[in-house]
């Protein structure tokens, strides 16, 4: 740019020091590494709280879904104690001296309570199995000794054996649900208390 003094024009340069804060104040200054890898650390951190919360809602719900199946054949049992001899007695299954025996009733209890062979007696419109019905997860049905002839069989014959006490039960996903404690104080005592009377474990019986 020029200046006028006394008369004369002048050839003035500009302050450099000026032109390098304009120029800073117009290019924008970028992330440093170390800024990149904190905030990447940050979003990570937060992602990982998110899923671990999703997860545990995910596992409470399922818990809450095994608590309503237990329910529902709970009552189909009762239905089915109603056409037994002298409405006393449940399904007998098989020996329910392990887990793995209670579960195996299980499924055969599903069949004899879905079962549509004969008259009415079908207590459950289909079977009910556990949510995940993984490695831990699966339903167990332990009864009482038989006493023999007291049901009716699948095929309408009255030559199934009859319980008179039962516990229907699964291990929850969610250890330290308040309402498993409970269910096992009320059913303490019944068939298989040793196996499914430990923390997780939720349980309905007879009562």
């Amino acid at each position: 740019m020029t200046a006028n003094v006394n008369g004369l024009k002048l050839k003035v340069m500009p302050n450099i020091q000026s032109i390098v804060d304009r120029r800073s104040t117009i290019v924008k200054k970028g992330f440093t590494l170390i800024e990149l890898l904190i905030v990447i650390s940050i979003i990570g951190i937060l992602a990982s709280l998110t899923l671990a919360s999703f997860g545990s809602a995910q596992a409470k719900a399922r818990d809450g879904v095994r608590k309503s199946d237990l329910a529902q054949v709970k009552r189909a049992l009762e239905l089915a104690k109603a056409d037994c001899e002298g409405n006393a007695y449940y399904p007998y299954i098989g020996d329910s001296s392990s887990l793995g025996n209670a579960q195996t009733n299980y499924t055969g209890l599903m069949t004899y309570l879905t079962n549509s062979a004969w008259g009415n007696n079908k207590y459950l419109s289909s079977a009910i199995t556990d949510p995940s019905n993984g490695a831990t997860q699966i339903y167990s049905y332990f009864t009482t000794a038989t006493n023999a002839n007291k049901c009716a069989d699948i095929l309408g014959a009255f030559t199934q054996g009859g319980a008179i006490d039962y516990v229907l039960a699964v291990q929850l996903e969610r250890v330290s649900d308040k309402g498993a404690a409970d269910s096992r104080t009320k059913c303490a005592g019944k068939i298989g208390t040793g196996i499914w009377n430990v923390a997780g474990y939720y349980v309905t019986c007879n009562n």
